[in-house]
């Protein structure tokens, strides 16, 4: 067997952020392959690969050829395809992009020829393709062909089996018009009325529609038929990009999605043109699919309609997808071949029967491409079948890696033996004398000298090199010996800091004794006072007027997103009715909750750990160690507070004062009146998140080692600890005084503490809200909202009959949430930069 080797590009379509949108796998089919490569194995790599569609991708010689013209077909993992669309996308981009070979303007696929071109501009890569297209719209839909006196018992059942078990979804399906967009390629397309039926709408068993008689006779019949599911964005509130009507789509079968579907989307496309009837005039859509999925893809189509002739009917003139695409990764393939089937071509032009031989041929004579002179051991490329001396292109290839003649790689595993008649060469007459064999021996040994004297010259080069780099790796060594041991001294005296107030000088051996710092006379006085007005009157606090009951929070649904520029959300704040969400990626969005729209955005520098807003101030914790500072959209203080990354903020209630902890094992208290560091508490473990007790007397921090340590605000010493068990996510206080709520990571469960109790006894209650990343009480201690990877939950507390309940789960992924006013909305973020409010729906 012999190996054929063919490289590969693999790229995500329809978005220009990797491992969103369409994967494609582009297969490059050099000329000399292309008659070798046979359905069956292309059929087989596309198999192998196993995306929704692979694209072979025929080169010709010489790349890049002048020919404006390239061939590709398409494969699904089970046949080929005229057509599709993010195929083509990908194609393109490849070959405009990526490949750069811009004079290239057509594609020519199995459906037709294809133009292509990418849009000038900043665009993206945006690539703009004329679609071939034969728009028709079939005569039944799945009512109609169930309705129908001669439909076949099993052909209603078959049809019943593959529907929705949804009523709504099922009366869509029942509607939708079958549409093709050319001929082996249709649709079902099933308009929805709202994104909540969209994400509600399951995979369903598949429905062979030709078989059933759904499409109609003849050249119809026969068609790769899928569902389509579409809601009209202008329904929903959305504007199109560019003033595109908005399209959210699905395509969905049993146990798969698909992320886009080019094809399908150009024929939605097509058919709200025809129903719109509006002629001489482009109808542009901005479709959206892969949302649910966590693929996003952006896919854009113009089509344009006219009419035909005088029977003022209308049909489809044009139709133009467009989108972008990014590379992810290429390759090689092998694809096995019997050597038997392969044929070599002759060098002699004089015998027509011997152009194509076998690869046994005792009577051949070849010439090497190299010396032109018959070859004692020849060799074969299976790349190209040129006929070489082993021994010279085995040198050649030493040298230059590549096959003499072309730029293609050749390696030794690629040269195929090939088996002649020995012929004995007779030596030439000037070596049949004495004197001839002296001078050649001569000759052989002069070289043999120069050659010794040439290697020792080298070695001895090599072997000074080999000291320098030796010397410098040895100092190099003793350089990062030396800091690794400091810094190692430096983190044991830093995890042996002493805590207790009034200490001086240093502890035990190389220990360091750091003083804890009380806050100024002036904040503690401050901090008194607060706490005697919130204490009072806690217990007896009444629910508020118009608070939200259990009812209202069970029917929270989201009633609004969007996509942030922070691409890797990590926290979020809420003040009024506007949000601060900052990203690990440096960047700060500001949101509009009730306009859903992104109003501002800052560029911080500095991967954004944690957010507090309080007042007109957004503060932000960094990775870097930073605390900064921002008044209406400027940086008004910046803090390097810790030594490593700062992970938590809190605001004290009376908003003057701000705490930050870090994995340096130190907390920081900041006066946001006159933006300086008042106080620095150092602890025995990192600290990784903090939150101020309602009433401001107790500040908690949660700690790597799996501990809550609570601390006298005014003068930084414990009060108490908790042991949660497990490195602790995130912490935070309820309104009623005496309970707060932590969870950790790893954990499937959130664990309520009573301040009241200590040891074992403090844990009261363990609520299983699977991963908890971020948690919110709202102002009545009620509710607590949890967020993590696994969905959105919400836990009740009833203090009559002293229990908890569950009145909201949902399965959307979130890294963090806010309560909106009167505990009626919910937001959160995700940590992919998508935020949504949870509201009732209208």
């Amino acid at each position: 067997m012999a190996d054929l080797r063919l490289d590969f590009v693999t790229l995500d379509v329809f978005t220009d952020t990797r491992y969103l949108g369409n994967p494609l796998a582009v297969v490059l089919v050099p000329p000399a392959l292309q008659s070798r490569l046979d359905q069956a194995t292309k059929q087989r790599i596309a198999r192998e690969f196993n995306l929704s569609e692979t694209v072979f991708l025929h080169t010709l010689p010489n790349e890049p050829n002048p020919s404006t013209t390239r061939q590709i077909d398409i494969f699904t993992p089970k046949k080929e395809l005229p057509f599709a669309g993010h195929p083509t996308i990908g194609s393109s981009y490849l070959i405009l992009h990526h490949l750069g070979w811009s004079h290239i303007d057509t594609l020519q696929t199995k459906a037709g020829p294809i133009r292509i071109e990418a849009l000038a501009g900043n665009t993206g890569g945006r690539i703009r393709a004329a679609i071939p297209h034969a728009v028709h719209i079939h005569q039944h839909t799945l009512g109609s062909l169930l309705s129908a006196p001669s439909t076949a018992s099993a052909t209603v059942k078959a049809v019943e089996q593959g529907l929705s078990p949804h009523a709504d979804i099922r009366a869509a399906e029942l509607g939708a018009p079958v549409v093709s967009i050319v001929r082996g390629m249709s649709f079902v397309l099933v308009r929805l009325e709202s994104l909540e039926q969209l994400g509600c709408a399951p995979p369903v068993a598949d429905i062979d529609f030709g078989g059933i008689g759904l499409l109609d006779e003849g050249e119809w019949r026969e068609s790769h038929t899928s569902r389509y599911y579409y809601v009209l964005g202008d329904e929903e509130g959305a504007a199109g990009e560019d003033g595109r009507t908005g399209v959210r789509t699905r395509l969905l079968r049993m146990g798969y999605e698909d992320p886009a579907t080019g094809s399908a989307a150009c024929t939605l496309a097509s058919y709200l043109a025809l129903k719109s009837g509006v002629v001489d005039r482009e109808a542009c859509f901005a479709i959206t699919q892969g949302v649910e999925m966590g693929r996003r893809s952006d896919i854009a189509v113009d089509v344009s309609v006219q009419k035909l002739g005088s029977s003022g009917e209308i049909g489809v003139k044009e139709v133009h997808l467009g989108g972008t695409a990014v590379v992810v990764m290429n390759g090689s393939l092998s694809v096995r071949q019997k050597v038997g089937e392969l044929l070599w071509k002759s060098h002699s032009t004089t015998d027509p029967s011997n152009h194509f031989v076998r690869g046994t041929a005792p009577d051949l004579k070849m010439l090497c491409a190299l010396s032109g002179e018959v070859p004692e051991e020849p060799v074969v490329s299976r790349k190209t079948g040129t006929v070489f001396e082993k021994r010279l292109i085995l040198k050649y290839i030493e040298e230059n890696g590549k096959e003499p003649g072309t730029d293609e790689e050749l390696d030794p595993e690629d040269l195929l033996a090939v088996k002649t008649s020995r012929v004995v060469r007779p030596r030439p007459p000037n070596f049949t004398s004495l004197p001839s064999l002296l001078k050649a021996f001569q000759d052989e040994w002069d070289a043999l000298v120069l050659e010794t004297y040439n290697t020792r010259e080298q070695l001895s080069r090599t072997r000074e090199e080999l000291a320098t780099a030796l010397y410098q790796h040895d100092a190099a060594v003793r350089v990062i010996a030396r800091l690794t041991r400091e810094r190692d001294e430096a983190r044991e005296a830093l995890s042996n800091v002493t805590v207790a107030q009034g200490v001086a000088g240093p502890a035990n051996g190389d220990a360091m004794a750091v003083d804890n710092e009380s806050l100024p006379e002036h904040l503690v006085e401050h901090v008194n006072e607060l706490q005697q007005q919130l204490t009072k009157g806690r217990k007896k606090r009444p629910v508020p007027k118009g608070w939200a009951n259990s009812d209202d929070v069970a029917a929270l649904q989201q009633v609004a997103y969007t996509d942030l520029t922070v691409s890797q959300a990590s926290s979020l704040d809420t003040e009024s009715e506007y949000a601060a969400i900052g990203g690990l990626d440096g960047k700060l969005d500001i949101y509009s909750i009730q306009g859903n729209t992104v109003e501002r955005t800052l560029e911080i520098g500095e991967p954004v750990t944690a957010t507090a807003w309080t007042g007109s101030k957004v503060i932000l914790a960094t990775a870097k160690g930073s605390v900064k500072v921002f008044d209406n959209g400027s940086e008004t203080a910046s803090f390097q507070a810790h030594a490593g990354p700062a992970t938590g903020l809190s605001v004290h209630p009376g908003g003057r004062i701000l705490a930050s902890v870090g994995v340096d094992k130190s907390f920081v208290f900041y006066d946001l009146e006159s933006l300086e560091q008042v106080s620095r508490c150092y602890t025995d473990a990192s600290l990784t998140a903090c939150a101020f007790h309602p009433d401001g007397k107790l500040f908690a921090a949660g700690t790597q080692s799996g501990d809550i340590k609570v601390f006298q605000s005014d003068t930084g010493e414990q009060a108490e600890s908790f042991n949660l068990g497990t490195p602790v996510q995130t912490v935070v206080f309820s309104e009623n005084g005496f309970w707060f709520a932590a969870a950790g990571k790893g954990q499937s469960t959130t664990t309520i503490f009573d301040l009241r109790k200590s040891g074992p006894a403090a844990q009261v209650k363990e609520l299983q809200t699977g991963d908890a990343q971020d948690l919110a009480w709202d102002y009545t201690g009620q509710y607590l909202a949890t967020a993590g990877s696994t969905g959105v939950t919400v836990q009740m507390y009833s203090k009559g009959s002293k229990s908890w309940s569950e009145p909201l789960r949902t399965s959307t992924p979130a890294t963090a949430l806010r309560w909106g006013a009167e505990a009626k909305s919910l937001v959160t973020v995700s940590k992919e930069g998508v935020v949504s409010v949870l509201g009732a729906k209208e």
